[in-house]
């Protein structure tokens, strides 16, 4: 008989192969600069390495299901190996930083400085050309977009459609921390989510609780880039532009979180424990 793990792997893939299927629908709307770099690099390797990539995420992501099995070095190394930055093995020209791969806040302020003056210069000063010098398409149109949404503003954003969606409240936890409770059908819903308009931080950090009463599951710190292995929740390319739509989709990964306690593979009464750990980076 096939292990829980090993039914949870599997069903991880399938996640990943529906995605992939749709053109990656949901993940390149994501505004994370850690996701359009997987993208772009993950599209260039062949149907072989990619098929390695995906066995390396779901196996990874497989082992936060349960509270009690650590993921052996194996694992460890070859998801270690597709997602460390820079050791892509079939990359054949190293992308540098540039507009697509740095978060808008930082982007901000170094269009800002005195010695750039703008995004073109700091782009013309850094000899930055080509597809790194582009924002990515899904998240931005021109470099004058660029702009980060406020924080304030953004909280807003959240709050009105967790409450339109979910019936959620609101807590303000302290320390950038936000709590947001509602619920989706029988299931109780509770959206962890840091808040940051520094630099070095992602300016949305988002993690989902989930609890049904009848499925047996409560699964802590669910993020849906984390269940397939290739993100922790981390938005750092939030814009006045995209913000709105994109905490229309926010809102979408909060729903697909709380419906996974009906769709979540069972083996017998083996299966993800139900105080496991979820997927959260």
């Amino acid at each position: 008989m096939m292990d829980s793990r090993q039914v949870l792997v599997d069903w991880l893939r399938a996640e990943f192969a529906t995605e992939q299927a749709s053109g990656f629908a949901r993940l390149k709307r994501i505004p994370d600069t850690r996701l359009v770099r997987f993208l772009d690099t993950f599209t260039q390797l062949n149907r072989t390495e990619q098929s390695e990539v995906v066995n390396a995420l779901t196996e990874w992501a497989s082992y936060r299901f349960f509270v009690d099995q650590l993921p052996p070095p194996a694992v460890v190394e070859q998801f270690s190996r597709w997602t460390h930055i820079g050791s892509w093995p079939t990359v054949r020209t190293p992308l540098a930083e540039g507009v697509r791969y740095t978060n808008v806040n930082l982007l901000a302020g170094l269009a800002k400085t005195q010695q750039y003056g703008s995004l073109e210069g700091w782009l013309t000063a850094q000899g930055i050309t080509g597809l790194a010098a582009q924002p990515s398409e899904y998240l931005a149109s021109r470099l004058e977009d660029l702009k980060p949404i406020k924080i304030p503003t953004l909280r807003r954003l959240v709050q009105r459609a967790f409450a339109t969606r979910f019936a959620a409240g609101s807590q303000d936890l302290g320390s950038e921390f936000w709590l947001y409770q509602g619920r989706l059908g029988e299931t109780a819903l509770g959206v962890e989510i840091r808040y940051s308009g520094r630099m070095t931080r992602p300016q949305l950090q988002y993690s989902v609780r989930v609890a049904h009463p009848t499925a047996g599951y409560r699964l802590p710190g669910i993020t849906f880039e984390g269940l397939l292995g290739v993100g922790g929740g981390w938005w750092d390319y939030l814009t006045v532009g995209n913000a709105e739509r994109s905490v229309a989709l926010l809102c979408d990964l909060v729903e697909y979180a709380a419906r996974l306690p009906e769709r979540l593979p069972r083996q017998g009464s083996a299966g993800p424990d139900a105080t496991a750990a979820g997927g959260n980076g």
